[in-house]
């Protein structure tokens, strides 16, 4: 196991290196021969109790909703592959690594990528997950992009030269987005966004993708404030307030609410001065917990319904920034608290830096002992169900995922050094697929383990 350092002590400076591009991309190279693409296609079971791990990251969750999240996770595979990043994580830590530093998505599966706004309105497509962002090894997101094809195309019922094919697909996607982010000059990588015009000339010869992109295109659209505020608010003595709808939705004490009108005061000055100006127009309605996704579901979620002075709404979501799920693991419900009280940072730093174009309203606050991010709530925000497309498109899908997430990894100073790496290495794309399916028998076993644990057995 290479133990050159720990991934939880990376912090932004490790990317900030004087080196030249050249002396980078000869960096990466060396580093090819100290570890091997076939040591880092290499999978190693890690001797560990996957009921305990899951148990610790669920201590600083709310315990109302546990038999949900439990639900939730244990439709499949995937689901309880989505709901386990930090297991995942624990067993790259305890294997062979690259020792080449970027900031990354942290938990880049298929289903973490999608659609969402620019500033100019715009369908713009990529990762749009950041709760396990920080800067570690380039190729702990792609493992985890890989093996989410991987079980996905079980789902899909792919048999596994169907799925190995994919796999070496969406590998050589990513060698191909780092080959081509490295010959971008700096600031045309900088402006690099990819909207749904684009993504329609990528796949034009692929009909059913053509078709799901132009559905989503049309759908998008409409997700938007006015939407959700149908959807998820009624009337009450003349006001507009948001529908309880226990457990995963609920009202929230006047100490809670009160704590969280504070912490909206302070994301408010932590914005850019137009987004402060235009929040001046409005003032807090109504909050409300309202919990979402899989791995995430469980810990603090609020949305902040705005009234503007034209009787507008705009609604708001404020989500609890924990440590990563790998920390979860390793620390006290207490020391989770301590350590996250600056995790809000982490992730809109994450997501500033691998979307490029990001929410004109993503911003951080915190309460007196916990940590948030603030963002628009279902702003043009969809996403491709992938155990729906055809074998062609599921495969066209990935390999676009994996491309993107390469160049997104190229906004980090760094990455040369994975240039140079890949320049080095020989059967990437082997490895790279072989890794994966192993790893996914771990997670079914992981799956088969847990789902005993809560029958009792």
């Amino acid at each position: 196991m290479n133990k050159s350092f720990a991934l939880k002590k990376f912090k932004i400076d490790k990317l900030r290196l004087k080196a030249s591009k050249n002396d980078l991309i000869s960096a990466g190279e060396k580093q090819a021969d100290e570890i091997s693409v076939s040591d880092l296609g290499t999978y190693k079971p890690v001797k560990r109790d996957i009921v305990q791990m899951v148990k610790a990251e669920e201590d600083n969750m709310i315990p109302e909703l546990l038999p949900m999240r439990h639900e939730r996770m244990m439709k499949n595979a995937f689901t309880f592959f989505r709901g386990t990043a930090g297991v995942m994580e624990y067993d790259l830590h305890h294997g062979m690594q690259s020792d080449i530093p970027v900031m990354i998505c942290g938990d880049a599966h298929l289903n973490n990528f999608g659609f969402f706004a620019s500033p100019e309105r715009q369908l713009l497509f990529g990762l749009n997950d950041f709760d396990e962002t920080g800067v570690g090894h380039w190729e702990s997101d792609l493992k985890r992009l890989l093996v989410s094809v991987q079980l996905i195309g079980e789902l899909n019922g792919y048999d596994e030269d169907e799925s190995n094919k994919i796999l070496s697909k969406t590998a050589k996607a990513y060698e191909d987005g780092i080959n081509y982010a490295n010959d971008l000059s700096l600031t045309d990588r900088f402006y690099l966004s990819y909207n749904i015009d684009d993504l329609l000339k990528y796949v034009s010869d692929d009909d059913q993708m053509v078709k799901v992109l132009k559905k989503i295109s049309d759908r998008a659209l409409k997700n938007n404030s006015d939407k959700v505020v149908k959807k998820f608010t009624t009337e009450e003595d003349g006001k507009i307030v948001f529908i309880e709808n226990p457990p995963r939705a609920r009202r929230v004490p006047k100490e809670t609410y009160d704590d969280l009108l504070k912490a909206f005061d302070e994301y408010r000055e932590n914005v850019s001065t137009d987004i402060q100006v235009f929040l001046s127009n409005f003032k807090v309605s109504d909050i409300i917990r309202y919990s979402v996704g899989v791995g995430s579901f469980g810990t603090r979620c609020y949305l902040a319904l705005l009234t503007g002075k034209d009787d507008s709404h705009l609604v708001l979501q404020i989500k609890e920034a924990l440590p990563s799920k790998y920390d979860l693991i390793n620390l006290s419900s207490d020391e989770a608290i301590k350590q996250g009280y600056e995790e809000g940072r982490r992730v809109i730093a994450g997501q500033s830096i691998l979307q490029t174009f990001y929410d004109p309203f993503l911003g951080y606050t915190k309460t007196a002992s916990r940590s948030y991010y603030v963002r628009q709530f279902r702003d043009m925000k969809d996403s491709i169900d992938a155990t729906k497309l055809d074998k062609e498109s599921f495969a066209a899908y990935s390999t676009l995922c994996a491309f993107i997430l390469a160049v997104a990894h190229y906004q980090s100073p760094t990455a040369p050094m994975i240039y140079g790496y890949l320049n080095k290495s020989k059967k990437f794309s082997k490895n790279m697929a072989i890794w994966a399916e192993d790893y996914s028998k771990q997670v079914h076993q992981d799956f088969d383990d847990f789902a005993k644990y809560l029958r009792g057995e």
